[in-house]
């Protein structure tokens, strides 16, 4: 499978053409090698079901807006060195490739877990191909059932029928993008209570976003794949994570740059960095994205009037409330 390492190379417009491009007329997809054959009452169904996925893909392609975008740099797990990063949507392409079944992504609140989700779903959307694997990206606290079948329960609310679903189950693989585990208040294993990638059930590569915050000592439990047999202990060679580092200065200075030409504005780039540098402790404080953008939102107010800047002491607090009042 190829994912498109630069989506963003190509327009919005681009991306939404390509969604409309894809026929609804084309011949039923056969199921991939090795599947069971489909019986000739059931061509028909699977049109349909092809229809839907490409309604399903122009919308999420339609939907989708990053404005900026940085792409994510990471690190092989909590214990790992800050100074050994790699690019983060490499390997979860790689992921894709493997044998593995579930990837975590963890990051401090605001690190870009559910941009990197997002941007991720685009790319896989973008590439699709009839027949493919199908990207689902699944906001976790909307689901209300996701101890019985997170699947169907989303599939349910994009408009899939009974019959879609069960077919879908039965001859298509899936790339689900769950967001928010730590938001949904979970302490339950979804790869094992859905019983994913086993006998008739979901053929699924499972990417699950959660905050460090959120953890336990034993986190691992509650993602790694398990075996069916009780006496096994979780396949460890099935699982991989990765945790999202904080921007470095010049990552911060690419956020920006993108920033300053969404809306009319004064400042320009260079004024933002100097500000950014100049104040003490600031440039530490918003190496992620969220507080870069609640600084950058509020450091037009923070500064009118102040000749001096290496006197200004900003803390999180006080970017939240100037963010929220203004």
């Amino acid at each position: 499978m190829t994912i498109v390492n630069n989506p963003g190379a190509r327009s919005e417009q681009a991306v939404i053409a390509t969604a409309h491009g894809t026929s609804t007329h084309q011949s039923a997809s056969l199921p991939s090698p090795g599947s069971a054959p489909v019986p000739p009452a059931q061509l028909e169904d699977i049109t349909h079901v092809e229809h839907n996925l490409h309604k399903l893909r122009w919308q999420r392609l339609e939907e989708a807006q990053s404005p900026v975008y940085i792409p994510p740099m990471a690190k092989a797990n909590l214990q790992a060195s800050d100074d050994d990063l790699f690019p983060l949507m490499e390997k979860v392409q790689e992921f894709l490739t493997s044998n593995q079944q579930v990837m975590l992504i963890l990051g401090d609140s605001g690190a870009g877990k559910s941009t990197f989700n997002k941007h991720l779903e685009v790319e896989l959307w973008t590439v699709y191909k009839r027949g493919g694997p199908i990207p689902l990206l699944i906001n976790l606290p909307a689901i209300d059932r996701l101890k019985e079948d997170l699947v169907s329960e989303h599939l349910r609310m994009n408009n899939f029928s009974e019959q879609q679903i069960k077919m879908l189950r039965l001859y298509r693989q899936f790339v689900l993008i769950c967001d928010g585990y730590d938001e949904s208040q979970l302490t339950v294993n979804l790869h094992t209570i859905n019983q994913f990638n086993r006998s008739g059930q979901w053929n699924v590569k499972m990417v699950i976003s959660c905050r460090t915050q959120f953890l336990s000592q034993e986190y691992r439990s509650r993602f790694m794949p398990q075996a069916s047999d009780p006496y096994h202990l979780p396949d460890i060679d099935l699982f991989q994570e990765a945790v999202i580092a904080t921007f470095s200065k010049e990552k911060i200075e690419s956020y920006v740059e993108q920033y300053v030409p969404l809306e009319p504005r004064t400042w320009t780039t260079k004024d933002y960095m100097d500000r950014l540098t100049i104040i003490p402790n600031l440039l530490d404080l918003v190496r992620n994205p969220f507080l870069l953008l609640l600084a950058l939102e509020s450091l037009p107010l923070v500064t009118e009037g102040r000749q001096d800047l290496m006197a200004i002491n900003i803390t999180r607090v006080q970017l939240y409330d100037i963010f929220v009042e203004n």
